[in-house]
């Protein structure tokens, strides 16, 4: 198989295929938000793991082992890889704003917060243009499934709605409901909790 010249991971791995010699050198580099997390090498003679910062592997051909060799320090990684480390997406932006029990209005302290709220989702809209934006609404146990998928839906509604008023295009908006599905803070069922009653905006 043919190995691109350049390939980056948002996990964190980058690959390249060097022109030089028939060798593949692979690189562990944090993400954009500086996680880092694993890459195992392996061919048919063995394999190697790395999972530290400017770790590298290299791949000499298909009947040698992979080899660690020396690190990279953070200024050579840059020096080398600058115009592929810029091509990697921005991480994305997450907004949350909390609801009354049972209802698809704010609370009062959210409802305060949205002016502010919504000059740094503007800037995150200006900024990553052309970009995506995500809105899903959740709820909390109380209630049956189906009611809380709707309460959901009503409360990203609220939001989308909020952002339209401030210009956003509703072509720029995803809008979902994930109910009491994917709690914030775990409870078990028919549990109040004002934390998992939110909706989240997320622009990347």
């Amino acid at each position: 198989m043919k190995l691109p010249r350049l390939f980056l991971m948002v996990m964190g791995m980058l690959m390249m295929t060097a022109c030089t010699a028939p060798k593949s050198i692979f690189v562990l580099v944090p993400d954009p938000g500086g996680k880092v997390g694993r890459i195992t090498v392996r061919n048919d003679a063995g394999h190697q793991t790395i999972t530290t910062v400017g770790a590298i592997v290299e791949v000499k051909d298909g009947q040698t082992a992979p080899q660690q060799r020396k690190p990279l320090t953070s200024h050579k990684m840059e020096a080398i890889f600058k115009d592929a480390i810029k091509t990697r997406p921005r991480p994305s932006l997450r907004y949350i704003f909390y609801f009354k029990n049972e209802l698809a209005d704010l609370t009062e302290s959210s409802e305060q917060r949205f002016p502010k709220m919504a000059d740094q989702i503007m800037k995150a809209v200006h900024d990553r243009n052309p970009c995506d934006i995500r809105v899903v609404g959740h709820t909390d146990t109380a209630g049956q499934d189906d009611y809380n998928l709707e309460l959901g839906f009503a409360r990203a509604r609220t939001i989308v709605r909020k952002l339209t008023d401030l210009g956003i295009s509703p072509d720029q908006i995803d809008m979902a409901s994930h109910g009491e599905k994917d709690l914030f803070i775990q409870t078990s069922d028919n549990t109040l909790e004002p934390r998992n009653r939110r909706a989240e905006v997320i622009v990347h």
